[in-house]
């Protein structure tokens, strides 16, 4: 029987509405094999995870997504697997990170007040419950507070890109991003890369130059991708010797098409990453 996997996920340790249990037993009902648990900024769900796949058919790979910066300025998204969590580079820069969240996150707040929409900070990190401090945790509070009517309103009036309470938050260089992977014995994929033709970049030219400094893998199986662009994507793949990936970016339960194993993911890309990932640990 053919694996079923889905490497791209999120739980309440960073934005997901589920916690890292939650969506292990979703996969297991959804008869998923490997599940790549990715939330934003941290590897912070992935021992509870992994806990609670323990003596069942579902492997939890060591995930992480992170919210990287190209030298020209633009946003791009890294997923990392199986890297070591212990390594102490890695930690740090990860802890930086999350303190620079709770901090954006102050900032937020504070010019929502600034236009008379007063929210809690405390509660924007009761939210969080203990995981990365993300702008759907200020959007939640928007909305318990009255102020909007649901989570995308909360965006599309104040915290989307350039909203009047927007603050835009630090990141890592993107080619210090695979290094740091590397370095902590991970690999290094580019997430949906739908996301760089909606900022006005071409895939193909930001792979031509991360290739060289060690990228790994390239997300070609996605929800936003349409059956031309995986094949544009499968392309750059084989031409640039990247492993193909894909996942549902799930969130919580009721989004679709982003619902849990909704991508139908080429099995061998995951021996295929650990195989990437024991060349940087020799």
């Amino acid at each position: 029987m053919t694996a079923r996997v889905d490497l791209h996920t999120h739980s309440t340790a960073s934005d997901g509405a589920l916690s890292p249990s939650e969506v292990v037993r979703l996969a297991l009902r959804h008869r998923l094999n490997v599940l790549g648990l990715t939330d934003h900024d941290t590897f912070g769900g992935i021992a509870e995870a992994q806990a609670a796949a323990a003596g069942t058919t579902l492997t939890v790979l060591p995930g992480i997504e992170l919210a990287t910066v190209t030298a020209d300025g633009h946003p791009l998204d890294m997923l990392g697997y199986l890297y070591d969590p212990d390594n102490p580079a890695f930690a740090a820069r990860l802890a930086a990170l999350r303190d620079a969240r709770l901090n954006r996150a102050a900032k937020m707040v504070e010019r929502l007040h600034a236009l008379n929409i007063p929210i809690r900070y405390e509660r924007v990190i009761e939210l969080a419950d203990g995981g990365s401090v993300t702008r759907p945790h200020v959007a939640r509070a928007l909305l318990e507070a009255g102020h909007v009517a649901s989570l995308q309103d909360a965006f599309d009036r104040y915290l989307g890109d350039g909203g009047p309470a927007y603050v835009p938050h630090d990141q890592l260089a993107t080619q210090e991003a695979i290094a740091l992977l590397h370095a902590a014995g991970g690999v290094a994929v580019l997430a949906h890369p739908i996301r760089l033709v909606e900022d006005g970049m071409d895939p193909a030219a930001v792979v031509a130059e991360l290739a060289p400094h060690g990228l790994d893998g390239i997300e070609v199986y996605y929800p936003d991708h349409t059956p031309s662009f995986k094949l544009r994507l499968r392309v750059l793949a084989r031409q640039y010797d990247l492993v193909m990936t894909g996942g549902s970016d799930f969130h919580r339960r009721e989004v679709r098409p982003r619902h849990i194993g909704s991508q139908r993911v080429p099995p061998e890309c995951v021996e295929q990453l650990r195989a990437r990932a024991e060349r940087y640990r020799r």
